[in-house]
């Protein structure tokens, strides 16, 4: 499928160019407000870059636009996608907050185009198993699940062209928008349609003397449903990170790491099964196969809404404001 890259300054631009490059969907053009580090990011993809996203869609006609917004300006990078209907992916948060975010999703809904979000840890087995294990009447009542993203210090976003990333002006927030993301959509997929409240949320500052926070953690309840534990941070020494899910139910116990799947079930029988890591190859490879069988997407713009509502929940429950 022709694809375009818009906002191709974002760190996760690398990302999607060498799996759209592995899947055979030729990049046909990529675009950023900011023309100097676009121009540069381009460069460095060897992307053709047009500075004007509206003028480079009008060009090359793209069957799917690759949206990679600064939080603050996401709206304004994706209205030329909008305006002319292009089916699209959008990285999250989608915006600085919930209102920002529920924008895009509305405008999203009245174009009624294919409209993606860049929720990868959809893409993660346990939900399969998780479906299989329900489907089969096995799964029983879930009891709570919790989900823990924690990648390495913050200063790799200066060393990656996007220091804004560190200025809640810019980002909206630090670990918990960004890392968190995942975790609060994670909460809203376990409450099934139930609605969740934030019960407690703890935030901390005091490692990096920076203005966004390294950790946040909190406690999500589902109204007569699971309760969820959250963690965020950029709080993991060295490079890498550690991240793991967990769903406890009255079946099954399932646990997913890197790589690692193991559930066991309420038997005692014990399922240890290596796993593909959760990324942006499989991420675009399902979208892209989504979008030709004409079925929605796996997580679309309305499920990033709800988790920036979600984080502006937890937010104000530790106590701060969006520029956390």
């Amino acid at each position: 499928m022709r694809s375009v890259i818009v906002g191709v300054a974002h760190w996760h631009a690398q990302m999607y160019a060498d799996a759209l490059s592995a899947l055979g969907s030729p990049v046909l053009g990529a675009s950023d407000l900011d023309a100097d580090a676009g121009r540069a990011a381009a460069a460095k993809l060897k992307l053709p870059f047009e500075p004007n996203a509206a003028a480079m869609l009008d060009r090359v006609r793209p069957e799917i636009a690759f949206v990679l917004p600064r939080h603050d300006r996401a709206m304004a990078e994706a209205r030329p996608v909008l305006d002319r209907r292009v089916p699209f992916l959008i990285e999250k948060p989608m915006g600085r907050d919930g209102a920002e975010a529920r924008a895009i999703a509305d405008a999203a809904k009245k174009a009624g185009i294919f409209a993606a979000s860049a929720l990868a840890n959809r893409q993660l087995s346990i939900w399969r198993r998780v479906e299989e294990l329900k489907s089969a009447g096995r799964l029983g009542t879930v009891i709570h699940g919790h989900f823990r993203v924690v990648n390495g210090p913050p200063g790799r976003y200066r060393d990656w062209n996007v220091g804004w990333m560190l200025d809640p002006a810019i980002s909206g927030g630090g670990a918990l928008r960004n890392l968190g993301f995942h975790g609060a959509d994670a909460a809203i997929t376990l409450a099934a349609g139930r609605p969740v409240s934030v019960r407690g949320a703890a935030i901390a500052r005091h490692a990096y003397g920076l203005p966004v926070e390294e950790f946040a953690t909190a406690v999500i309840a589902a109204e007569g449903g699971p309760v969820v534990t959250v963690e965020a941070g950029y709080s993991y020494a060295a490079g890498g990170g550690d991240m793991e899910w967990r769903i406890a139910a009255t079946g099954a116990y399932l646990k997913e790491t890197r790589g690692k799947l193991e559930v066991r079930l309420a038997d005692g029988t014990l399922e240890a099964t290596d796993v593909p890591l959760p990324g942006y190859h499989a991420l675009t490879e399902d979208t892209l196969r989504r979008l030709k069988e004409g079925r929605p997407p796996a997580a679309d713009v309305e499920d990033c809404a709800r988790a920036a509502e979600l984080i502006d929940r937890i937010y104000h429950a530790a106590g701060q404001g969006r520029t956390a």
